[in-house]
């Protein structure tokens, strides 16, 4: 192996392995998603302007109502907490900036189920494992003898009953 061989395999192994990095892209506009407090938010690229960062802002009703945002924002907006209105509700705003393109992807954690889903994962639950939980807890769960008879009685069965020769 010549030392133009050696150079490329340590070439190759070092940009499959990561440890190489392409030069930097040429400094454009900030690209962000964008969507507005809709639900649900179906977010679509936008370029930003020289002054803006992407960013995500989140707002809170006194009904503890969540709202979301994404999109570019002033880059001096970004460190302030604001207000908006939404179907006549106001909101607390807080403001979450990335200077990359496309960071802005994270959303909100959900909240939880919902009752109704709730009650009805509940529901199919104590059917499917509701008696024998029930008769667990109440101590009343013994073993079965008469589930075990036929594999007792298989079990004392001489295998010249179950297979004859012939």
């Amino acid at each position: 192996m010549g030392t133009s061989s050696i150079f490329l395999c340590i070439l190759f192994l070092c940009g499959a392995l990561g440890l190489t990095t392409p030069p930097p892209p040429a400094r454009g506009r900030l690209r962000c998603y964008t969507c507005s407090f809709a639900k649900p938010c179906y977010p679509v690229p936008t370029e930003c302007q020289d002054d803006e960062a992407c960013g995500i802002s989140i707002g809170t009703s006194e009904q503890n109502e969540i709202i979301e945002r994404k999109g570019c924002l002033p880059r001096a907006q970004c460190p302030l907490q604001g207000r908006a209105t939404y179907w006549s509700r106001s909101y607390a705003l807080r403001h979450h900036c990335c200077e990359q393109d496309l960071c802005n992807t994270a959303t909100t954690l959900r909240p939880l189920p919902s009752p109704l889903l709730a009650a009805l994962l509940l529901l199919v639950a104590s059917f499917t494992w509701g008696g024998p939980l029930l008769r667990w807890l109440h101590g009343d769960l013994q073993p079965s003898t008469q589930d075990s008879a036929p594999i007792t009685t298989a079990l004392e069965t001489p295998a010249s009953k179950i297979c004859p020769r012939t």
